[in-house]
């Protein structure tokens, strides 16, 4: 089973199917899990007093994309240590700010996991 995080994993990404498949097995590990369509929705989630443990974040979405996204990020002391780990089917080659990068596809749930687990170690 999935360790157990102090706050949900926040999954950032516009298309309904990835995020539903995502959600499903992060349920499946014994993480929690909350969604967001897009970096404006994800913002409005942190700025109602919720947190997340770490931030699956897509890079191309309609509002604001993951690089507005990252920017106001960590422009806030509140949310500016909560690592992320971009999920992109076009990941740039430096990962920035990010904890890592996860190209989209035949991704490995497992790999995944270990990553989200190695970020929630870092807080």
């Amino acid at each position: 089973m999935g360790q157990r995080l102090p706050a949900p994993v926040l999954i950032v990404e516009d298309n309904h199917e990835t995020r539903e498949v995502l959600e499903r097995v992060l349920a499946v590990k014994g993480y929690s899990a909350t969604t967001a369509a897009d970096g404006l929705d994800a913002l409005a989630y942190l700025r109602s007093g919720s947190t997340a443990s770490v931030i699956i974040l897509d890079l191309r979405m309609p509002n604001m994309d993951g690089y507005a996204f990252q920017r106001a990020l960590k422009a806030d002391p509140r949310w500016a240590d909560i690592p992320v780990i971009i999920f992109s089917a076009f990941p740039p080659d430096d990962p920035g700010d990010a904890f890592a990068i996860v190209r989209k596809g035949n991704v490995d749930p497992d790999a995944l996991l270990s990553l989200i687990e190695q970020a929630a170690a870092r807080q």
